[in-house]
């Protein structure tokens, strides 16, 4: 029995050949856990198809017709990219085409502009340097190479736009005496994303919070991260409140020392530093 790994990239290959008969293809990108090779199976087929020209909605139709899929959802056509959403032998299939260059473009952008580096769109460079070439392996090492030599500037930027505590440490016996449960809380993921954002940046990790998901994955690559990370953001929302507030504030500490270690010129602050609390007035 084959693996869902193997089951989706059947199915994968299955499209672009048929697209490769309908459209001028530059390449084709498995993305994904299919990508990957970690499929399981609730996942999904996530395809890239770079072209030079989009091709008309009645041809992407006639790829997504020719493969067999059914129940078709159309993406919203861009002057960049064009595609379908359909079911596939019982597997979600998403099926898009991107301009090269555009894409060139986008990449120029990410990685050298730093234009909306902390966007959803970063998603763009961990697919990428994840993924399975299926068509054009020359072109997609191409832009592998690219993404795979982390820019320092981006490394910086990223850090400092991920910087950001609000000092939970600080307020804990304020927030006890507000029933705001809901905004601790939120509070804690802000944060915790927060920290892998940092992190992902200092040991040269694209990273976006957007549907984030295999974070113990993700953190395994770090080699600069502090000890039992991934049990200790976890924790942050098992823990009562003083507790997390605690952690949180470890959590931060030794973020903030690892980084200071490697780039000590970078600017971190924290007006409120863990270990203090603010103290209730008296009449």
């Amino acid at each position: 029995m084959p693996t869902p790994t193997e089951h989706l990239r059947v199915r994968a290959r299955r499209i672009v050949e048929e697209a490769r008969r309908l459209v001028p293809l530059r390449a084709a990108l498995l993305a994904g856990s299919a990508g990957r090779g970690d499929a399981d199976f609730y996942s999904d087929i996530d395809l890239l198809l770079y072209v030079d020209e989009l091709p008309t909605d009645e041809t992407v139709a006639a790829v997504r017709d020719v493969v067999g899929g059914t129940d078709p959802s159309g993406k919203e056509r861009t002057e960049q990219a064009c595609g379908e959403e359909f079911d596939l032998d019982g597997v979600h299939a998403e099926m898009v085409f991107f301009k090269v260059r555009e894409f060139e473009a986008r990449l120029d952008d990410l990685l050298d502009r730093l234009v909306d580096f902390d966007a959803p769109t970063q998603k763009i460079l961990m697919g990428l340097a994840e993924g399975l070439a299926l068509e054009g392996a020359d072109l997609i090492e191409r832009w592998r190479a690219r993404v795979s030599d982390f820019p320092e500037p981006l490394r910086r930027a990223m850090i400092e736009r991920y910087w950001t505590f609000f000092p939970l440490w600080y307020y804990t016996d304020v927030l006890a005496e507000r029933d705001a449960e809901l905004w601790r809380l939120d509070v804690l993921v802000e944060a915790a994303f927060n920290l892998l954002g940092v992190l992902s940046a200092l040991n040269r990790l694209y990273f976006t919070r957007f549907e984030l998901k295999g974070m113990r994955a993700m953190i395994g690559k770090m080699e600069l991260a502090p000890v039992g990370l991934a049990d200790r953001v976890e924790s942050l929302f098992d823990l009562e409140p003083s507790a997390a507030a605690g952690q949180l504030g470890r959590l931060v500490e030794e973020t903030r020392a690892l980084v200071l270690r490697e780039l000590p010129d970078l600017d971190l602050p924290l007006p409120h530093p863990p270990g203090t609390q603010k103290e209730p007035w008296s009449l």
